[in-house]
């Protein structure tokens, strides 16, 4: 398997159907299997680099204790859960890969998979992916090391795509350095989006387990190493003193690297060294040794590059990790390396030095796609030694080791942009940034020097290069007490205001450390509810909404009582912390008291107006439209409207003033009144509003297109919307399209911001489509909706359950239409379980979902002959509508009177016709009613209404009565067709069967026949477009073709098309197979009535004699 442009979830390993992910950009990830250790390097190479010996990938010190916490993972695993997450964090060194490959080792031989995560910005992951074979597996154990460097919204990614049905339980590890507010915010969202409560567990040191001790851990490796260089001897040499009383030897890292260090010095009768500083300037002495030995002139091809521009080379890969080729070169320009060499040359000596990983292992970096895998400027490892040489090469320590004056500004010439440019983006020559930065933030955590000489000047200079540390590095930064207030400020200053997935962490923790010192030095109440307010967005922003929530009532109670001294100076401070704290608790579905909150900061700025209409006026208007969204939020529509229209209002009086000034808020307001008034069924202001909205858009989008494109696609959708509801489909459809287009275009720049409305927008065109007749159109994009939705509800559940469980029941409505019933009915159950708890979370909102879902639900289960169980769901939703409609009659009518329709013909269907007749006049006046209103939107309603009580009329004797209705519905159907064929031709169908009966019982045996030939005729057109979804409708129209000639004496001609329709319902479902009875009634009758030639016909046909069951009598029974 490669990997490409497009990644795979986990779901994909195993290869379950239609659990491709297809991501809109880049793929946030990649897998690789998890790496066996390999084989301890050749002697003579780790004499030459003794570092290597120190890859905790390389597995080469025997695994030693953690037998408790190895113990609780595998109660972790063990658990009861499809999917968990547990996070071991802990200092660098302190044996993190070590565990995660002790724990792969162990579960391996358990029967579990093994899996590793690499983010897209890690150049190490296998190009080529081999896929394991998991039939068998016992489960999958997915590996994240530097969990804390990925975007947050990549990891969320991740997690959502390894529950995606994989069938297997999926345990994920995350490794990471860090665990504080990186970790607080991306657990809420774990348990807030993915609804799984993740673990943490920090790494003690080893020292603590029982039985463990640093001189033991020293012996072990120290030994180990001898054996591995072939250094006699060096078994007596002694742990050192320091190690005991340093705490830097807590890190079992540390202790390995003083082993290393000690058994170097004794082989060249040193002594050994004692302080962990003094241990990574033996082992990087040992390093230029090789780059020495490497250049040495008797060497027999001595390299050309000389040590010290090696030591530079080496430098800027510490900083820069992997690159591919051209983005090495151009990084070695950047650095400015002191020599002469050509970037190429300088990469080639480099790699000879420091091996690159096989062609076949490396991933392309983003410059190199399409020329090869290899990578270069593999970095010094483990880390904490090439952060060690990064600082010891910086001048401004106090150690022996020489300093390179090259290297004071060697960051700022990899990671500052260039003259005249803005901060790299990460493409291009900039795909090292992120690397850079966190690297060289981890490092002046032991290293202040880093921090004041280099890190500090360096984002002073270009406080806009924070933004591409990511979230994780900037609270790393903010942690580090050598960066002050002052810079932080600067940098503040620099980062986005608005929401930045990736980067909210970290702004976060950024505006929490400046908090604490502003709050400390305020001057007062006011600037502590500034301060307090500013940090509640920000945590808000972060994922930790009941923080913000927390900080934002605290403000809040500042304003009340400084509104005490001083009212006037206060309140528009009050009305604003107000207004965020509504949307704080709507937020966290609190949104009865959201309400409560939004009424007041209403409330308080109509107040601010009395005294000053100039100024505050602005302020109302945002209050009305957004005290609307809450009215609308629990379901309290009509009273939306009413505010809604106050704000459009205000808003349209505010552009008398200022035109360039307040026109984009007035087409925000019409947009949000024109939705408002379609849900309470007014369309026809609706549309003209919407209309309004989409012209202001587009002279908006002329002159700021990157500003309104945004906003212009959700003005087209709405209006396509209103558009449906008053009948204008076509249009409609055409509008739709636009937005669609507009949203893949957004998608593209920005896959965060706009997927969801990606998904609403695709699930709105579905519905359109499929009310225009391209059914199988329809249901592919539904099919994609519904994955999109799949993916956003498990990255926030809480703010997409209501867009997935909407996208479940639009799906299973075009599976359906397109013939795949059972899997319809099993996605419809799912989605009316949604509504069901969305409807327990706030029943005002989601009762008319409800509705509708379990009015379909009833309909699939009897389309699927189980009516007993379809009946009282759809006597629930007519109860629910009859309960909507008293609430607001012009809204659900519509809905009231699909459900009665609906109803009466389960009924009818479970043989009640007496109960089902009056249930469908009701519904065939209300749709009267609505079709006086707008012919257009609802003439195909009536239609159905018409020709279906019709059918119950003539069911229950009453062909008089019925034969009116009936030819009206046909009249209906066929004027339909003439506006849209594909649409209404499966209606004409059925009409024109039904009516063809009513004909023939009633005595007009020529008209009904002609009726019926046509009928055939539509459906065999039909069934050629779409077999699965009219196979039935097929076969009762040549039952009926077949019943109307025999009542017409034409024997012969009949068993023609109720062969056809027999040898056809023999291949439908039992539940289809309703006129089975009718079709072997009318074939007796048939041969009763001209043996020989029914005979002769049915040898003709089929090649066989006719059955002994044809001969029967027709009042017989079936056979």
């Amino acid at each position: 398997m490669t990997q490409r442009a497009r990644a795979t979830g986990l779901a994909s390993i195993v290869q379950a159907a239609g659990d491709l992910i297809i991501y809109g950009g880049t793929e946030p990830y990649r897998w690789a299997r998890w790496p066996s250790p390999p084989a301890p390097p050749a002697m003579g190479g780790a004499r030459a680099q003794p570092s290597e010996l120190l890859r905790a990938a390389n597995a080469l010190i025997g695994f030693t204790g953690r037998d408790a916490l190895l113990a609780r993972l595998r109660e972790w695993r063990d658990a009861d859960a499809a999917l968990a997450v547990q996070l071991i964090h802990g200092p660098g060194g302190q044996g993190k890969t070590r565990l995660a490959g002790q724990v792969a080792a162990l579960w391996q031989r358990e029967g579990w998979a093994v899996l590793a995560a690499h983010h897209r910005r890690d150049r190490s992951v296998p190009a080529e992916f081999e896929v394991p074979d998991l039939a068998g597996a016992a489960g999958v154990l997915v590996v994240v090391d530097y969990a804390e460097r990925w975007d947050t919204a990549d990891l969320l990614t991740l997690l959502a795509d390894a529950r995606a049905r994989a069938g297997l339980p999926v345990r994920v590890l995350l490794l990471a350095r860090p665990a504080g507010t990186w970790w607080q915010s991306l657990s809420g969202r774990i348990q807030r989006d993915l609804r799984l409560a993740p673990t943490r567990e920090e790494l003690a040191p080893l020292e603590q387990d029982q039985g463990v001790t640093r001189a033991g851990l020293f012996i072990a490796a120290r030994d180990r190493f001898a054996e591995l260089l072939q250094v006699p001897g060096a078994g007596g040499v002694a742990p050192p003193p320091a190690l005991a009383r340093q705490e830097d030897y807590r890190l079992v890292l540390a202790v390995h690297m003083a082993a290393l260090a000690a058994v170097l010095a004794h082989e060249r009768g040193q002594p050994s060294p004692t302080d962990p500083v003094r241990v990574s300037e033996l082992l990087l002495a040992r390093e230029r040794d090789h780059w020495e030995a490497m250049a040495a002139p008797n060497r027999e091809k001595p390299l050309a590059t000389t040590p010290d521009a090696m030591a530079q080379v080496v430098y800027t890969a510490i900083l820069t990790g992997r690159l591919g080729h051209p983005d090495g070169k151009a990084a070695l320009a950047r650095a400015d390396i002191d020599s002469t060499l050509s970037t190429g040359q300088l990469l080639k000596d480099h790699a000879v030095c420091y091996p690159p990983g096989p062609a076949d292992l490396a991933q392309q970096s983003s410059g190199d796609r399409g020329r090869g895998g290899v990578t270069v400027l593999e970095p010094l490892y483990p880390d904490r030694l090439g952060e060690d040489f990064l600082a010891l090469s910086t001048p401004g320590h106090s150690y022996d080791f020489p300093t390179d004056p090259w290297a004071e500004q060697a960051p700022a010439r990899l990671l500052a942009p260039p003259d005249g440019q803005h901060a790299p983006s990460g493409d291009g020559d900039a795909v090292w940034v992120r690397h850079g930065l966190t690297t060289l933030i981890e490092a002046s955590r032991r290293w202040p020097h880093l921090a004041t000489t280099q890190l500090a000047p360096l984002l002073t200079a270009h406080p806009q290069l924070a933004l591409h540390a990511g979230g994780a590095g900037l609270a790393a930064l903010v942690k580090l007490e050598t960066i002050g207030t002052a810079l932080l400020e600067t940098i503040e200053a620099a980062l986005p205001k608005h929401r930045h997935i990736d980067l909210d962490i970290g702004i976060a923790a950024l505006t929490e450390r400046l908090a604490e010192h502003g709050l400390a030095t305020s001057d007062g109440p006011a600037q502590q509810a500034r301060i307090q307010e500013h940090l509640a967005l920000r945590l808000h922003y972060a994922g930790l909404h009941i923080r913000a929530l927390a900080e934002s009532q605290q403000a809040t109670r500042l304003w009340w009582d400084l509104l005490g001294v001083r009212q006037g100076a206060y309140l528009p401070a009050l009305a604003s912390s107000l207004s965020n704290q509504a949307i704080y608790l709507s937020n966290l579905g609190r949104r009865d008291e959201a309400i409560i909150i939004s009424a007041e900061a209403l409330y308080q700025r109509r107040q601010l107006v009395t005294f000053d209409k100039e100024a505050y006026l602005p302020h109302l208007a945002n209050s009305a439209n957004n005290h609307a969204n809450r009215l609308a939020e629990v379901g309290r529509r009509t009273e939306a409207v009413t505010l809604s229209s106050e704000a459009l209002d205000l808003y349209r009086e505010l552009v008398t003033r200022c035109r360039d000034a307040y026109l984009p808020d007035l087409a925000n307001s019409m947009n949000t009144h024109a939705k408002l008034l379609t849900e309470v069924g007014r369309g026809t202001e609706a549309v003209t509003l919407s209309s309004e909205a989409v012209d202001l858009y587009r002279e908006l989008v002329t002159g700021n297109r990157d500003a309104y494109l945004p906003d212009l696609a959700t003005s087209l959708h709405n209006h396509a919307i209103s558009l449906v509801q008053i009948g204008r489909g076509a249009e409609a459809a055409e509008l739709s399209q636009q937005a669609l287009d507009l949203y893949r275009e957004l998608v593209t720049l920005n896959n965060d911001a706009y997927l969801p409305n990606l998904a609403n927008s695709i699930t709105n065109h579905s519905n359109l489509l499929a009310t225009l007749g391209r059914r199988a159109e329809a249901a592919g994009l539904s099919r994609q909706a519904l994955d999109l939705y799949l993916r956003l509800a498990a990255l926030d559940n809480h703010a997409y359950l209501p867009g997935l469980a909407n996208a479940a029941t639009t799906h299973a409505r075009r599976l359906a239409e397109v013939g795949r019933g059972a899997a319809s009915a099993a996605l419809s159950e799912q989605a009316l379980g949604l509504w069901r708890e969305l409807v327990k979370r706030h029943r005002d909102t989601y009762l008319p979902h409800l509705a509708i879902s379990a009015n379909h639900h009833a309909l699939l289960l009897a389309a699927a002959g189980r009516v007993a169980e379809a009946i009282p769901l759809s006597q629930e939703a007519l109860n629910l509508r009859r309960e909507l409609a008293t609430r607001n009659r012009d809204a659900y009518l519509p809905n009231l009177a699909e459900s009665a329709h609906d109803h009466a013909r389960q009924l009818a269907w479970a043989g009640r016709v007496a109960e089902a007749i009056p249930l469908s006049q009701e519904a065939l006046n209300l749709r009267r009613e609505l079709a006086t209103r707008n012919r257009d939107a609802y003439l195909p309603d009536l239609a159905k209404s018409a020709s279906h009580h019709a059918a119950l009329l003539n069911g229950a004797g009453r062909p008089a009565e019925a034969m009116p209705l009936s030819h009206e519905a046909v009249d209906l159907c066929r004027e339909l067709v003439t506006r849209n064929r594909d649409a209404y031709l499966p209606d004409l169908a059925d009409s024109a069967t039904i009516h063809s009966k009513l004909l023939a019982a009633l005595g007009r045996r020529v008209d009904s026949i002609i009726l019926s030939q046509e009928a055939v005729g539509l459906w065999r057109e039909l069934v050629t477009d779409n077999r699965d979804g009219y196979l039935a409708g097929y076969a009762r129209g040549f039952a009926c073709f077949g019943s109307v000639l025999v009542e017409g004496a034409r024997f012969r001609e009949a068993i023609t098309p109720l062969t056809e329709a027999l040898i056809t319902i023999q291949s439908l479902p039992e539940h289809d197979r309703v006129y089975l009875a009718l079709i072997v009634q009318e074939l007796r009758r048939a041969y009763a009535g001209d043996a020989g030639g029914v005979a002769e016909e049915f040898r003709a046909i089929t090649g066989r004699d006719v059955p002994a069951w044809m001969k029967q009598s027709p009042d017989a029974g079936e056979t």
